[in-house]
């Protein structure tokens, strides 16, 4: 019997996030005839679930997304341990992206693999840290044999910024349980938080941390409320930012704040419109999954998101920090729930096939037996450059 080829997912913590989301769902899904997954990462709430998705979880206490170098360092060690024997080791966002591939190269790993989720720079942040962040960058895409974007607007934004060769770049669309996403049910959520029948509903799910820049949705949703007496934002999320987002959302009982839930696909079935305010974004795994469930979208205009809205097609494009410009186009379509609802036909329907979880690890599938030369742990060897 052919031995499997044992692969290991490292990721820097298991806290809520679409990068989590997907990293579990991609270790959960690879062929287990083939694959033997395990998965490296910090600790977090997800602890169980990455349990259930891997063959074996190793819980490294050193990683997390803060930059503290003595535990960076620890982390590191950790790391370079753990990959001894894999095939391939295979890392996700930024910390663990740059420790991993340094220790997986260091530890003479077959093939190393990076997955961009969400690009460690942006433009707001001080120039000296941005430097250094992308020299990191840098140094680690020299350890890997692939990178993987999860979009083509990311992979040219990768090429523009160093952080990858297009000897090395592939594109694997972040996929979602495209047939769970769509099966939800709206009239149960509706019902529950006492929302009539007929009205207009915006809702968004979220983090609140500065990328998501979350203050800017719920001035966009008071823009609304004040706007549409009837209207209604629901917020699905939580994060670091909590209480200001309680502050700025304090007086109008029209915005409500849930928190983190496990229904999203009746929650997304439930409003009539996806607001994003994101400053920053790889693609955004909330947004893919509103698209999939047939919601037209306002989204500011950032990184991979244009993949997903079409300007005047599946929903509208405004630029990050203009909360004013996200009300308006939300009002719009809200004023004309027949086009709205002709805006998320059209973006379910191009985003299906293309965002659906069997294409993603059938997309993983070909990037490894590619990087792997076809065989379990061989080494890269000259392989093609076509995407899979």
């Amino acid at each position: 019997m052919t031995a499997r080829t044992r692969v290991l997912h490292v990721i820097t913590h298991l806290d809520r996030g679409g990068a989590t989301d997907n990293t579990l769902l991609s270790v959960a899904g690879l062929d287990r005839s083939r694959y033997e997954v395990d998965l490296a990462a910090g600790p977090g709430v997800l602890e169980a679930s990455a349990r259930t998705a891997a063959d074996r979880l190793l819980v490294v206490p050193a990683l997390g997304r803060a930059l503290r170098p003595p535990r960076d360092l620890r982390a590191a060690v950790t790391l370079w341990r753990l990959a001894a024997g894999y095939d391939i080791v295979h890392t996700h966002t930024a910390k663990a992206g740059v420790l991993g591939r340094l220790a997986a190269r260091a530890r003479g790993v077959p093939v190393v693999v990076h997955t961009i989720h969400a690009f460690p720079v942006h433009d707001d942040m001080p120039p000296v840290r941005r430097r250094l962040l992308l020299s990191a960058e840098r140094l680690a895409a020299a350890c890997a044999d692939r990178i993987i974007a999860v979009c083509q607007a990311n992979a040219a934004e990768a090429l523009a910024l160093g952080i990858a060769t297009p000897r090395q770049l592939r594109v694997v669309p972040s996929g979602v349980p495209v047939a769970a996403v769509q099966a939800g049910s709206g009239q149960r959520v509706r019902q529950a938080l006492g929302i009539p029948a007929g009205a207009p509903v915006v809702g968004t799910v979220t983090r609140f941390m500065a990328q998501k820049a979350p203050l800017d949705l719920i001035a966009a949703g008071r823009l609304v409320a004040a706007a549409r007496a009837d209207a209604h934002l629901l917020v699905v999320g939580d994060g670091p930012l909590r209480a200001e987002v309680e502050a700025a959302a304090a007086g109008q009982p029209r915005i409500r704040l849930l928190g983190y839930r496990d229904d999203v696909p009746d929650l997304l079935a439930a409003v009539d419109v996806v607001a994003f305010s994101s400053r920053w974004e790889g693609l955004g795994r909330a947004l893919t999954e509103a698209v999939v469930a047939g919601r037209p979208v306002v989204a500011t205009a950032v990184n991979g998101v244009p993949d997903l809205v079409v300007e005047g097609v599946t929903g509208h494009l405004v630029p990050p920090g203009r909360p004013d410009l996200l009300a308006d186009r939300v009002l719009r379509l809200l004023a004309r729930p027949d086009r709205g609802a002709a805006m998320g036909a059209a973006g379910a329907a191009r985003a299906a096939d293309r965002f659906d979880l069997g294409a993603m690890l059938a997309g993983l599938d070909a990037v490894y037996r590619e990087a792997s030369g076809g065989r379990p742990g061989a080494r890269l060897a000259g392989v093609g450059t076509a995407r899979p």
